[in-house]
């Protein structure tokens, strides 16, 4: 097999090994897209509803608007690093992960492959709830900044979601990540308030939260209030991606937890 052949079978590779987790995702819409559309929609529903009489605007910003970029930013994280943490775990549980490592692929096509999946479910969600919340919510100032913001989150988590099903042996400690670090990640990011109205330590450790600037980006994109430099934000989220790809890819190579 020559040099062109090799890489001829390695693209369809990538393609069908991201091809099956995409349809993962896709046959189990009501697992995988619908519960977090519904969670976005009843955080819009209890904070935008009931608060919005109290909290009219912050900043200049209608509440309901000032929320729903966090909202996003929330669903692409949670999203993309539970499917591409579950697709690993339960390789390496089920035991084909080795069909997959003894493939042609290169690392770093195996993350993609899995990385994609994590995109396609995160960015999807993110995408209905839009559709049901700009009607409502309709502030938008630069779409593509919103855009660049939610795909550097969806490839961020995507790739921690990899090194998770990677390290995690139980379910316990696939919990844990999701919920001890996930989580509070996404509800101390600055979705439902403005960093600069809290006092200290809660202004600081807001800021020291990485999502904080991925909801401040997203936020500018869609209604133009910031609080921080958009274009460090970005800057500084595109190095962590690549960061996290890297390693990712790196674990994958040396099938670390993965080989017997």
């Amino acid at each position: 097999m020559n040099t062109l052949e090799l890489r001829v079978r390695q693209r369809r590779g990538t393609f069908a090994l991201a091809g099956r987790e995409t349809r993962r995702v896709l046959s189990l819409w009501t697992q995988t897209v619908l519960p977090p559309i519904l969670t976005a929609i009843l955080f819009l529903a209890v904070f935008g509803g009931a608060l919005a009489h109290r909290i009219h605007r912050i900043d200049g910003v209608p509440y309901l608007s000032f929320i729903l970029p966090g909202l996003l930013v929330m669903t692409v994280a949670g999203q993309a690093f539970a499917n591409s943490s579950t697709s690993l775990f339960q390789a390496k549980n089920e035991g084909y992960i080795e069909d997959v490592l003894t493939s042609p692929l290169r690392p770093w096509q195996l993350a993609v492959s899995y990385i994609s999946a994590g995109l396609l479910r995160g960015l999807s969600a993110a995408f209905a709830v839009a559709l049901l919340a700009l009607p409502f919510a309709h502030e938008g100032a630069h779409p593509a900044t919103a855009i660049a913001a939610l795909l550097l989150t969806g490839v961020v988590f995507a790739s921690l979601g990899v090194i998770t099903g990677i390290w995690a042996d139980t379910f316990d400690q696939h919990a844990f990540i999701a919920n001890i670090v996930i989580t509070p990640l996404a509800l101390v990011g600055g979705v439902f308030y403005s960093a600069h109205t809290l006092h200290e330590p809660w202004a600081t450790l807001t800021r020291l939260d990485p999502l904080y600037y991925l909801v401040d980006a997203s936020r500018a994109g869609l209604t133009g209030f910031h609080e921080t430099s958009t274009a460090i934000a970005l800057a500084v989220a595109a190095a962590v991606a690549i960061a996290a790809f890297a390693a990712a890819a790196t674990l994958l190579a040396r099938g670390w937890r993965l080989k017997p």
